[in-house]
């Protein structure tokens, strides 16, 4: 190796510090620049000196060489070079002629195949003959060679298609010309070379550096190729097609092993063409062992030399183990042979060789430390092992299937981790890698500063540096002292010399077994190690992740003690008179028994082989096998095959032998006539020999001989030896040994435990000796569809000594010959396997398919959308091929590759509308939802503003996610998400940010400063993810987005509401959201109440969580808003930055967005200007406006209500968080002429704009179902916004709160403008209660301060007094006198108010008590300046004008009975008007009313809040310009709005007259979903109850009648949506229902369609999930489409005396439907083809009767069929065996359902109800009816919802065992007439469906 090392370095001109030796000694790593493999693979030029690493310490480029550290410093990368040495290239290579390999055609049809596989035996056999019996007598010819050199240059450059560089010489490679040639795309499966050079000796290839390769995944991720074959083919596969690819190019892939397989975290895999093995034998060695530093271990090295190293190979390990055990290898030896083993590798940090601590140093020669226990447990202690094993098999037990890696039960997570590493080597490792490793700060006196305190300190094991190395104790650091060593010693070196001495002393050696055990052996896994405490995680957690370090166990057995004899024998025998000694002996003999029978499970034992074949051969045999091999070799071409006459054929006649394909230009004789198929019969088949021909002359040639010599020469025959040329080496010799070694390959991935101590650099045929022992041992452990493919590749089935003596000469590479022909097939090749015709690999037949889909996404490089549409577009026009013949185990294969799609920026959108549809139905919801969740929120998420993104929202998309993740699921996880599009991106980006995070109510800081990069994609933040959905990341590599400040105990609720009361009187336990012991968090996360996504990390001062995810009362009253500027959070102390600054950034930030975010749906419909977005903008906001309306409908009122409008309203009060949201919008229209009946020129705010959509849809839902819902949702919840918390009384609102107060004025406004006369009236003392006083209350309240300022008062005030007015206007001068007098009151007072506090602090500064209307200040609380301050501003002589003219205008003179202190308002407001116009004005009349008003404020200077609007027309909020005009408080927001008019009729926005603009009353249409009756009573108790109750509760409320079915009811079934249901009947029909809301509950609905084709009474009907078929079955199964009804497949009885008795649906990713008939059989059909999957027969005999009803596991694992005898029989889907059958009950069995967890429910005519464990024996809970049995049930969670015949309805729980139900009701006759014959549980809206024997189906809650 140092030879070429060297002459790497010479060449390349790279630093020999840069390069470093692979561990199989095949190639050297290098460390280059980016920079200089650029200029070579683009350029062609090798750059003249490589580089060296600036700023780096040698020991840190070592590091970086090793293969386990993955980051490298920028601009740097590996590169492997691989080299070979020319002179061992001259031997001459016989190459096939072009095209001799493949005649015969395409091998894509089986005609092809077959005519290919005829053509080459009928050519190797010929070959054969030909060698055998004519070319001994003929030496003329000589094959056709070149030098391999050449032909190695040539296959390279076809192979990687990059010319060869010239090094050292000036010529430039290949000439242009050539390049040219090289357009064939490469196969994606060969690793590409990133350069060929040349040097005058050498030749080298230099290739990528591979990160990850096979060995990795079989040593240290298992679990990745587990409980799947297809993944093994699938790696079989890619590596087959690399082998093609190389073998068409004429490239030899070497004898490659597991380590030249590069794989990715997808397993796509790439072979490293290993070339160690082109290199001939050097002249001088030929019958010595290997070559030049083990570069060539050429297999080829002479047959002794081999033979001895076979031996030696697999004796080595074991001779080590004898050795060492008796005492010849000293322990630091063999300890390192097991390191290296292990594959543990010197100087890599993470995976470093271990030794055992022996000693303590405490005394002279130290303490011995107990080698029985790791050095783990010694340091933590059996207590603290235990309770971390405790502790993660709790969380593994609750986390379920899903439990996630971080929870397996384990007590240790390494044996050397990289810090330890970095703390025992620190005298010598640079500062900078210490700080980056170890700890930031540069600490030197944290690192032990003595070998005790350093043997004390740490939890690992010791390193081998420590017995060897003197340096490593002598520090390079200045401020940092050398290691001490004990003071027993004087020196580093006397320290290494006894430390070392005691590694190898008596005490150690008879204990050191122990520790081997403890770190390699058995002791790692199984029970021991949960005996031993060193349940090691890495071992047992199951990681798919690929890894490149870990702890590898190298033995499976307990390792045998070292013979240390005992300690105090002297050499004479000490006088005792018991006979000890003898004992001893009897011990230590029988310990030497032990050791020589197994070493590591395997028993290495001396194969027989070895003996029979070291020995001589008989040459004579060695003569035919040695022509064996020319069988194999190509034909010759013709033009060589002209010189080679035939044996009895005059030279004169040349006979061509045609291979088939060359029919017609065969000169002279024919001697095989072609038949055409099937054109001539056998009768007139020929055989035309050729003349002359006599196949008796030999004979008769052999018979004169004999007779000669007998009788002439009185002598007798004697076998003559032939002279043996030995043919020179063949490509096909390459390429079958390249076929033996994809054998050896295939059967090391299989055995991959078993082979691991073995050496890393072994020969081919070392690696096929020990392949073919596991072989013969365990032939059990490889798996069924490999065998066949290693009997053909290994030939198991001869014996291995007989194989090796087929080996031809001395200079063979391969490692035996096939047959010529071996069951009809030639020798095997890569075309061969690969074919389907050939079945010796089962390929499954989706494979070229899914291998073109891989293809097709890594060739194309996405930079763009555009692109990214193109890709996904590509893929989903193969997808559907794949997905028709896909089966569960290639979904796992094809499923990252989806993901990663889903993931990617540029192809989200596009695969979310392409691919999920295709992809979720494949995988089923349980699965769809696992895997496809995550990246679904992520494209919703994501914060880049995409074309297209607008797919997402159409209600089909939401359609599709509502059918393939289930209804509850989508409403959970994806609504809120969804829904939060409707208040713009760019706010949605922030909104979404606390969706997820922790913030309940403050989803968007408004528009606060946003730390988080845009460009950087938004996962959904780690901790609520993994808790919440278990949304582990299966992409491989797509990180989490980091929420570094958020802290672990938070248990997030993020908030999209939770509501438990909206009743009024409830205020106090309003919960929303909260995060609260009460609310289960677990459920409450899971999130509908859950805003978008990670608070990512947006400013965390003001915005963080203004009212956190918590119930905001209860935040408020808990909170002490001690420091004003502090915004509240609950537990995150992190967040406490001075609020000022956000602001001042927030308002130049977010300028843009927040202009972005108005939504151009203006009243005028104006365009902004300089917006390319916002017609996308339009669209997708038009799409999600539709898109919610029509979910609306869909989902019913009690849905809509708590998942839509809940999450509504919360997105409203984010439309005015920020001060920019709070901003005047520039007026379009200075001079707008006031409409009449306007009181104010009105001034929408940004926030008006954001909100439009949200108002929309909130309105469309009281559209849809009346006006309750204003009444009994939206003001409760209003009322809850505005109500004064608990503690806020002091200090200030939070920016959450004061947008709340925002949001509830501007609703109450569309409240009130909706809300008919008499429910306005009956509402109004409510209205004015708890809606306008309480926010009257902070609006004039000195005491409180708002975050935002001056500003956010002027706009509540603004908004506040145009609501007063249009609630004024509708009910009249007299109504207001009675009911609003205090409202009017208390906001004028507020003028007075602060004249007093004005003139208080004039005379004093100290306030004192001061009455402040409802809130008195406390004694001796001095006011607030700030506050002071902003009452000011907003209470002044403009406002008084603005407000009092228009007041007294509408009430007249009754406004100085209701204002009392008018006369001060006058004063004001007269006092404005002279600022602003001199000229005298009458003040009253309403046309009068100037049209522009200033503000005296431009002296105040600019406020922090201003923005650019105002900016562009002045500096200060309002200006002369723009002014504050605010008009007829009719509906300040209608207009905001746009007037949505949301019929039925009207689709979209449309820009309303103004006329209509300004209503004051819109009377709600009426719509045929209005709640009323029943519906309204039903809709009214369930928004009041809480989400989280996991109870059914039945309250018998009739809903909805269907009649339409004349006989009996025998089963229905609700669609996964939950909007239709179908119903299977006696009258031998099944219908279709609508389950939407219509009446008061006594309606009947009639049905959709119905399907008519069943001849008899249907008793089961059903729907498949994935393609949404029906299946229904009345003794006949048909599947037919529930869309046109048309009928696509039936599947009758086979006989017609055993019926079909039960069906069922397998769920996805199975398509199977199983049904039994009567005779007890089983049968799977798959409605996508014909005839049956399989059959099984359940029960023998008549005993067990029918089999009545049929269920499957919701993961498709088993089947149970319940039987008329009360048995029950368990079948497992995958193997199709029998697991248990038991009688479980004592009568008939009514029905079975599966629930998950491997639960099954019976219930049977006995009147029992039985909950069973899969596998138990004893069921779980018991119960007995006592009336009637139980004929029909459903699971709703954890419960059974039971019905009987008596029509009682019963729930019981699965959990808690209790003889009795938790509740029973009996059906009233109102509600339920006839008898209940069959039940369904619609779960998301726990309503049930009832059918009866009178054809008529109820709807109940």
């Amino acid at each position: 190796m140092d030879g070429f090392l060297q002459s790497v370095e010479k060449d390349l001109n790279i630093d020999r510090r840069q390069l470093a030796a692979a561990p199989d000694r095949t190639h050297v790593t290098a460390f280059v620049p980016v920079k200089w493999l650029a200029s070579l693979k683009e350029r062609r030029v090798l750059p003249g000196l490589c580089p060296r690493p600036e700023g780096l310490s040698e020991v840190e480029v070592r590091t970086f060489l090793q293969h386990s550290v993955q980051k490298l410093p920028a601009g740097w990368t590996r590169v492997e070079v691989h080299g070979l040495r020319k002179e061992r290239l001259l031997y001459p290579l016989r190459v096939q002629p072009p095209g001799s390999e493949q005649r015969g055609g395409s091998t894509e049809t089986l005609h092809g195949f077959m005519q290919s596989v005829a053509t080459q035996n009928y050519r190797n056999l010929w070959c054969r003959a030909h060698r055998r019996y004519v070319r001994p007598y003929r030496h003329a010819e000589a094959p056709h060679t070149v030098p391999a050199l050449g032909a190695l240059r040539a296959a390279l450059h076809k192979a990687y298609g990059c010319p060869v560089l010239q090094v050292g010489k000036a010529a430039h490679g290949a000439s242009p010309a050539k390049e040219s040639l090289v357009a064939a795309k490469a196969c994606p499966n060969v690793l590409q070379a990133e350069a060929l050079l040349e040097s005058a000796d050498m030749v080298y290839i230099i290739y990528p550096y591979v990160q990850y390769c096979l060995h990795d995944i079989v040593t240290f991720s298992p679990a990745k190729l587990t409980n799947s074959h297809a993944k093994i083919l699938f790696l079989l596969f890619h590596v087959l097609q690399a082998m093609k690819a190389c073998h068409q190019a004429g490239l030899a892939c070497g004898a490659f092993s597991l380590r030249d397989v590069a794989v990715d975290e997808k397993l796509c895999s790439q072979l490293r063409v290993n070339f160690r093995e082109y290199e001939g034998p050097a002249e001088e060695e030929v019958n010595q062992e290997a070559g030049l530093e083990g570069m060539s271990e050429q297999s080829s090295a002479g047959v002794q030399g081999q033979e001895a190293r076979c031996a030696a190979c697999q004796k080595d390990l074991r001779d080590m183990v004898l050795q060492w055990v008796h005492g010849q290898v000293s322990n630091f030896d063999y300890l390192m042979r097991l390191n290296s083993l292990a594959g543990r590798r010197m100087g890599d940090p993470n995976y470093h060789p271990v030794l055992p601590w022996v000693v303590d140093f405490t005394t002279k020669n130290g303490k011995f430390r107990d080698l029985r226990k790791s050095k783990f447990r010694l340091n933590k202690g059996d207590k603290q092992l235990d309770f971390t094993y405790e502790m993660t098999k709790q969380a593994f037990v609750a986390g379920g299937s899903s439990g996630e890696q971080l929870h397996v039960p384990h007590h240790i997570s390494d044996v050397l981790s990289d810090i330890t590493y970095y703390v025992y080597t620190a005298r010598r490792t640079p500062k900078a890698v210490l700080c980056c490793h170890v700890r930031s700060q540069w600490e030197p006196n944290e690192y032990p500063a003595s070998m005790e305190r350093m043997q004390s300190w740490t939890p690992d094991e010791c390193i081998p540096e420590f017995y060897t190395d003197p340096s490593i104790f002598r520090s390079i650091h200045p401020d940092m002292p050398d290691l001490d060593v004990p003071s027993w010693c004087s020196s580093y070196e006397e320290f290494i010399e006894v430390h070392r001495m005691l590694l190898e002393s008596w005490e150690v050696s008879q204990d050191l077994h122990h520790w081997i055990d403890l770190t390699f052996g058995y002791k790692l896994l199984g029970k021991d190690a949960v005996k031993e405490k060193n349940v090691c995680l890495h071992l047992v957690d199951n990681h798919t992740h690929l890894t490149t370090y870990g702890v590898v166990q190298l033995f499976d057995q307990p390792h045998p003690r070292r013979m240390v004899g005992p300690a105090y024998t002297p050499a004479e025998a000490p006088a005792i008179a018991r006979p000890l000694v003898q004992n001893i002996r009897e011990a230590v003999f029988m310990e030497d028994l032990q050791v020589t029978e197994a070493v590591n499970g395997l028993v290495l034992e001396a194969t027989p082989s070895e003996t029979s074949w070291s020995g001589e051969k008989s040459m004579a045999g060695e003569d035919d096998l040695e022509q064996g091999t020319e069988a194999l070799d190509s034909i010759p071409a013709s033009s060589r095959a002209a010189d080679q006459p035939c044996a009895t054929v005059p030279p004169a006649q040349p006979s061509t032998l045609p291979a088939y394909a060359t029919e017609g230009k065969t000169s002279g004789v024919r001697p095989v006539r072609r038949s055409k198929v099937g054109a001539v019969d056998q009768a007139d088949m020929k055989i035309t020999l050729p003349e002359g021909f006599n196949p008796l002359q030999a004979l008769e040639e052999l018979e004169k001989l004999d007779n000669f010599l007998v009788k002439g020469l009185s002598s007798e025959m004697q076998l003559m030896e032939q002279p043996w040329e030995e043919p020179p080496l063949s490509i096909s010799d390459l390429f079958q040994r390249d076929m033996q070694a994809l054998g050896i390959l295939v059967a090391e991935i299989i055995f991959a435990p078993r082979i691991r101590p073995s050496k890393p650099d072994a020969s081919l045929l070392e690696r096929f000796l020990l392949v073919r022992n596991l072989c013969r041992y365990y032939p059990k452990e490889i798996p069924a569809p490999l065998q066949h493919v290693l009997h053909v590749l290994l030939q198991l089935s001869v014996p291995v000594e007989k194989l090796l003596k087929t080996r031809l000469g001395k200079g063979t590479v391969q490692l035996f010959e096939y047959k010529p022909i071996s069951q009809g097939l030639p020798p095997p090749c890569p075309m061969q396997l690969l074919s389907p015709f050939s079945s010796i690999v089962p390929f499954p037949t989706y494979f070229p398919a899914l291998h073109k889909f891989i293809f097709t996404y890594q060739e194309k490089k996405i930079e763009d959308e555009g692109q990214g549409r193109e890709l996904v577009f590509q893929l989903w026009q193969q997808l559907e091929g794949i997905l028709s013949e896909i089966t569960p185990e290639g979904l796992e294969i094809l499923l990252p590759f989806i993901l990663s799609l889903m993931s990617e920026e540029n192809t989200a959108v596009y695969a979310a509308w392409y691919l999920f549809e295709p992809i979720a139905k494949s995988l089923g919801p349980k699965n769809a939802n696992k895997y496809l969740l995550k990246p679904l929120i992520g494209a919703y998420e994501s914060p880049c503003y995409r074309h297209g993104r607008f797919y997402l929202y159409t209600d089909c998309f939401v359609a599709q996610l509502i059918v393939r993740l289930g209804l509850q699921s989508f409403l959970l996880n994806l609504l809120p998400h969804i829904l939060q599009i409707l208040v713009g991106i760019e706010s949605s980006r922030e909104e979404s940010k606390s969706l997820l995070g922790a913030a309940e109510d403050d989803e968007s800081g408004g528009e606060s400063p946003v730390s988080c990069v845009f460009g950087e994609e938004i996962k959904m933040d780690v901790e609520h993810s993994s808790a919440a959905l278990d949304l582990l990341d299966y992409t491989s590599g797509v990180s989490f987005h980091d929420q570094a400040y958020l802290p672990e105990s938070e248990d997030f609720q993020s908030g999209l509401y939770v509501g438990e009361s909206l009743q009024p009187q409830e205020q106090e336990s309003l919960s929303l959201g909260r995060l609260s012991d009460k609310s289960s968090a677990s459920e409450v996360s899971l999130g509908e109440d859950r805003p978008a996504d990670g608070d990512s990390q947006k400013d965390k001062s003001s915005l963080k969580s203004m009212d956190s995810s918590q119930d905001l009362k209860q935040s408020e009253e808990s909170e002490e808003e001690e420091e004003e500027h502090e915004e509240e959070e609950q537990d995150d102390s992190a967040v406490d930055a001075e609020l000022t600054v956000a602001v001042d950034a927030g308002a130049s930030v977010d300028v843009t967005l927040a202009d972005d975010s108005s939504e151009p749906e203006d009243a005028e419909g104006e365009e902004l200007p300089d917006h390319a977005d916002d017609k996308e903008q339009t669209i997708l906001l038009d799409t999600a406006c539709k898109m919610v309306r029509w979910l609306s409908a869909k989902l019913g009122p009690t849905v809509t209500s708590r998942f839509i409008a809940r999450n509504l309203l919360r997105l409203l009060t984010s439309c005015y968080v920020g001060p920019t949201r709070q901003q005047f919008v520039p007026s379009s229209d200075e001079n707008s002429p006031l409409s009449t009946g306007n009181i104010y020129q009105k001034r929408p705010v940004l926030g008006d704009q954001v909100s439009k959509p949200v108002l929309a849809c909130l309105l469309h839902v009281a559209y849809l179902y009346g006006e309750p819902v204003l009444t009994y949702q939206y003001l409760p919840y209003i009322s809850y916004l505005v109500a004064p918390g608990g503690g806020s009384g002091g200090g200030r609102l939070n920016s959450r709160k004061e947008a709340g107060l925002l949001a509830a004025v501007t609703l109450t406004q569309k409240i009130v403008v909706c809300l008919s006369d008499t429910t306005l009236m009956d509402i109004l003392p409510k209205i004015s209660q708890e809606v306008m006083l309480p926010v009257l209350g902070f609006l004039t309240s000195a005491a409180i301060g708002f975050p935002s300022g001056a500003q956010a008062r002027i706009v509540l005030c603004v908004k506040t007094i145009s609501l007063i007015a249009l609630i004024c206007l509708r009910i009249g001068q007299e109504m207001v006198q009675q009911h609003l007098s205090d409202t009017v009151r208390n906001f004028f007072e507020a003028f007075s108010l602060l004249q007093e506090l004005q003139d208080q602090r004039t005379e004093s500064l100290s306030s004192c008590e001061v009455p402040v209307m409802e809130m008195p200040l406390l004694d001796g609380k001095l006011l607030d300046p700030g506050v002071l301050m902003e009452l000011q501003k907003v209470f002044n002589p403009e406002m008084a004008y603005i407000t009092y003219i228009p007041f007294s205008c509408l009430l007249g003179d009754v406004i100085r009975t209701v204002v009392p202190n008018y006369s001060l308002v006058e004063k004001l407001a007269s006092l404005y008007l002279e600022n602003v116009n001199p000229k005298s004005l009458q003040v009253v009349s309403l046309e009068q009313t100037p049209t522009v008003v200033g503000l005296d404020q431009d002296t105040r200077g600019t406020e922090p809040f201003s923005s650019h609007h105002e900016d562009s027309h002045s500096g200060t909020f309002g200006s002369v310009l723009v002014g504050n005009r605010i008009q007829v408080p009719v509906d300040t927001q209608r207009e905001g709005l746009g007037l949505l008019r949301l019929s039925a009729g009207t689709d979209g926005f449309i820009p309303s007259l103004s006329s209509e603009e300004n209503t004051l009353k819109h009377d709600l249409p009426r719509s045929t979903h209005m709640l009323c009756g029943n519906w309204l009573a039903y809709w009214q108790y369930e928004i009041g109850v809480s989400q989280h109750d996991p109870r059914f509760h039945f309250h018998q409320i009739k809903l909805q009648s269907f009649s339409g079915h004349s006989g009996a009811i025998k089963c229905v079934a609700p669609l996964s949506s939950e909007d239709f249901f179908l119903s299977g009947s006696k009258d031998k029909t099944v219908r279709l229902w609508p389950l939407y809301n219509y009446g008061d509950g006594t309606s009947e609905v009639p049905p959709r369609f119905t399907y008519a084709e069943h001849k008899k009474s249907v008793f089961y009907v059903s729907q498949l999930e994935a393609s949404q078929h029906v299946v229904s079955c009345d003794g006949t199964v048909h599947i037919w489409d529930q869309f046109t009804g048309k009928l696509l497949r039936t599947f009758d009885e086979l006989d017609s005396k055993v019926p079909i008795t039960a069906v069922t649906t397998m769920p996805p990713p199975y398509h199977s439907i199983s049904v039994a008939s009567a005779d007890s059989v089983l049968r799977f059909i798959d409605h996508r083809k014909p005839g049956l999957q399989h059959e099984f027969r359940l029960a023998s005999g008549v005993s067990a009767g029918l089999i009545r009803c049929l269920a499957v596991s919701p993961n498709g694992r088993s089947v149970m069929a319940g039987f008329s005898s009360g048995f029950i029989v368990l079948l497992d889907t995958r193997t199709g065996l029998i697991m248990r059958g038991w009688p479980a009950h004592e009568g008939d069995i009514l029905q079975i359902k599966a629930a998950e967890g491997n639960v099954l429910i019976s219930s049977s005519s006995d009147h029992s109800l039985t909950v069973w464990k899969e596998l138990e024996q004893k069921p779980l809970h018991h119960y007995r009816s006592a009336s009637e049995p139980i004929h029909t049930f459903d699971l709703y969670g954890n419960e059974v919802v039971t019905g009987t015949v008596a029509n009682k309805i019963g729930v019981y729980s699965m959990l808690e065992s209790s003889a009795l139900p938790i509740s029973t009701t009996k059906l009233s006759s109102e509600n339920f007439r006839g008898t209940l014959t069959s039940l369904a549980v619609l779960p998301t809206k726990c309503h049930l469906l009832l059918g009866s024997d009178n054809g008529i189906i109820r709807l109940l809650a």
